[in-house]
């Protein structure tokens, strides 16, 4: 749970970097970060270089009329799909401009930066050769 004491930026940072730590400990891996934003933040940027691992970083902010309000209940719209179809907009121009390796197979997993991944799932994930979206 955040702190309510510190800024919602550090908070971030925090959950970033938590998440490369096991996210270093996957073979072939390429994170893609889409930030909920109209720019690239350069916190999310000095994240991503200090982890060392293959990476792209994208923004789209989720238009006004489709954020919650303070007292909404969270299930009333969507969070994140902005976010999720930006990132597999990326995925396609990649792969339709010839930059992923043919013949390889890949898996696309949807995590997010406020939770705990253990290693086992991801080598279930590539074991199956499918991911699934947690939320």
């Amino acid at each position: 749970t955040p702190s309510p004491t510190l800024p919602p930026r550090l908070v971030q940072k925090a959950e970033l970097v938590r998440l490369s730590q096991a996210l270093r400990q996957v073979p072939s891996l390429h994170w893609v970060v889409v930030e909920d934003a109209p720019v690239l933040s350069s916190l999310v940027s000095g994240v991503l270089h200090a982890a060392g691992l293959p990476h792209t970083q994208l923004c789209t902010a989720t238009p006004p009329q489709l954020k919650l309000h303070e007292g909404d209940p969270n299930w009333l719209k969507p969070r994140g799909a902005e976010q999720r179809n930006e990132g597999l907009r990326w995925l396609r121009e990649q792969a339709a401009a010839g930059k992923l390796v043919r013949g390889e197979e890949g898996v696309v997993y949807f995590a997010d930066d406020d939770n705990t991944y253990s290693l086992e799932l991801f080598e279930e994930v590539r074991e199956r050769g499918r991911g699934w979206e947690t939320n």
